[in-house]
């Protein structure tokens, strides 16, 4: 959301962002604010009622005569499709567009048998939950993965944990079934998105699972950086004082933090206590053995991230995924953080409260800023003559 104000706002698109931004206004204030003549501006509030984007909502005070009614945007029915797609599940959602899930389903897939196979079982799934909604308009669909991703093209780019994908695979695969914007993400990022709670929030999210991931929301907007790969922290050295060999990483290198503190490595340094799953490092977090694993990777997670939370000096950093929102890692990376990180510089640091909400939400939040852009509304003006 761009939240313009002030005068000279002319066009379409940007009257339609005015409205967004304000909850809706008056004729009269939105003349005031934008400066446009009444002719003017009634016939750019025609014309967004006629595609079906503005309403004419409550009465507002009264004036003397007849009251004036605040002008909304019209959002009713319509919803976004989000995909969530984990290496191990993926999380389907029917959304609003503020990203609060109307329904769901959960599928269980393998990365790694393909963009094929499992893009076909999981649009699928999408399309039998698009069905059921009655009386909603689908904008957009998002799709959020675990890879780094090209902003402009929506190819998947460095594809380490989607060996074998396609570049363009996702945002093909979604455009052979609707034609409508696809917004395709990195999963932490899109979290990062949904965890945001104000336009002037800087906040990092970090996303513990299978790997490890992370998104950086300043003012509203995402930090992709100059290739795509900003907040790709499961790939840099781990800090790890004292430590001796370093394990190798799926990227290749040795000693990444992914290699110390992903779920990956958890499930490798306790196979031989017989867990095997996330879900078994869940239910066993009391276990001494679990407790033990987890606490080290939380160290170096904690220590490792200092240097981003001293570089960024977030509001908030916020830790999200199956294990990131477990009570003890939040605790330990807390600890080592404000041991690490001057006073001045210390983040609240919290486990998220949405959980695996937090990516399907901020896909829908992403999927409206694009349909709603003020340019992408000019346009559909445009089109429509």
């Amino acid at each position: 959301m761009s939240g313009v104000t002030g005068h000279g706002v002319t066009s379409h698109g940007y009257l339609l962002d005015l409205i967004r931004s304000t909850g809706g206004m008056s004729r009269q204030q939105l003349i005031a604010e934008t400066g446009m003549s009444r002719g003017t501006l009634y016939g750019r509030l025609d014309t967004l009622a006629g595609l079906g984007l503005v309403y004419e909502a409550e009465s507002l005070g009264a004036t003397g005569g007849r009251r004036p009614r605040r002008i909304r945007f019209d959002d009713r029915g319509r919803v976004v499709l989000g995909i969530d797609l984990g290496q191990t599940h993926a999380r389907i959602s029917i959304t609003d567009l503020l990203g609060s899930e109307i329904r769901r389903a959960d599928l269980p897939l393998r990365i790694e048998d393909g963009a094929r196979s499992v893009l076909g079982s999981v649009l699928d799934h999408g399309e039998k939950l698009v069905a059921q909604g009655s009386g909603e308009q689908l904008v957009g669909i998002g799709v959020g993965v675990p890879a780094a991703v090209d902003l402009a093209t929506g190819w998947i780019l460095h594809p380490t944990t989607l060996e074998g994908w396609p570049a363009e695979s996702a945002v093909d695969a979604v455009g052979a079934r609707w034609d409508l914007p696809v917004v395709v993400e990195n999963d932490a990022r899109a979290a990062a998105v949904g965890e945001s709670r104000t336009d002037e929030e800087t906040l990092v999210h970090v996303k513990v699972a299978t790997g490890i991931g992370c998104g950086i929301v300043v003012g509203a907007d995402v930090l992709r950086g100059a290739r795509g790969v900003a907040g790709d922290i499961g790939h840099v050295r781990a800090i790890v004082p004292g430590a001796g060999s370093e394990p190798l990483c799926r990227c290749g290198r040795t000693g990444c933090l992914a290699a110390y503190s992903s779920g990956r490595a958890l499930l490798e340094r306790l196979a031989p206590h017989g867990v095997d799953t996330l879900a078994g490092i869940v239910s066993g977090v009391d276990d001494p053995a679990v407790l033990a694993a987890l606490l080290d990777a939380a160290d170096v997670l904690g220590v490792t991230l200092a240097t981003t939370v001293t570089t960024v000096n977030p509001h908030r950093l916020v830790l999200g995924g199956a294990l990131g929102v477990l009570p003890p890692l939040v605790q330990r990376v807390r600890e080592r953080i404000y041991d690490t990180v001057a006073e001045r510089a210390r983040p609240v640091v919290e486990g998220s409260n949405l959980g695996a909400r937090a990516t399907v939400r901020g896909l829908a939040r992403l999927v409206a800023r694009r349909v709603y852009a003020p340019d992408a509304v000019d346009e559909t003006v445009v089109r429509a003559g």
